[in-house]
């Protein structure tokens, strides 16, 4: 993938992102605990998640390397982002921080050159050109997203449609 085509997924990606914020901010300050089973993640956990990770993915493919300390700063589950998480208190600080997430990987995406697209990252589950880390955060998004529209579901919510951008 060369520049020019990131630049245009990302655009595309920028609209699935406002997507998913009207999403978030369909719920409550209260629903942002709700669990839809005891092992899974709040709705809280599951969009910082979603988030974070597009934000490691981003810094990794722009640094060239993926440590699992940087992996592990998207886990909700980790005692490392306990700090952070505990900042997520209303959907307002929910939302802010996606819109923060996403607006800093894109610019850590939209820094790189073709070469740097083009080079290696190694990461704990592989060594990969930098461009499919953009493609791994997109996937993780849909992925995830998918997720949070069963929990509106299962909270009585009619999710946005998914192309409605």
């Amino acid at each position: 993938m060369n520049k020019a085509d990131l630049l245009a997924k990302l655009e595309y990606f920028a609209m699935v992102h406002g997507v998913t914020l009207r999403a978030v901010s369909s719920l409550t300050d209260a629903e942002l605990d709700y669990r839809p089973a005891p092992a899974m993640r709040t709705a809280r956990d599951l969009i910082f998640h979603i988030y974070a990770q597009e934000r490691a993915l981003a810094e990794a493919a722009r640094q060239g390397r993926l440590t699992p300390e940087a992996a592990d700063a998207s886990n909700p589950e980790s005692d490392a982002t306990a700090a952070a998480r505990k900042s997520l208190v209303t959907v307002n600080d929910v939302r802010s921080y996606a819109e923060a997430c996403h607006r800093d990987a894109e610019s850590a995406l939209k820094t790189m050159s073709d070469e740097d697209l083009a080079r290696d990252v190694e990461s704990p589950f592989g060594t990969f050109p930098a461009w499919r880390y953009f493609g791994f955060a997109y996937d993780e998004h849909w992925h995830h997203r998918g997720q949070l529209y069963t929990y509106l579901r299962r909270l009585g919510k009619e999710p946005p449609m998914l192309y409605d951008y």
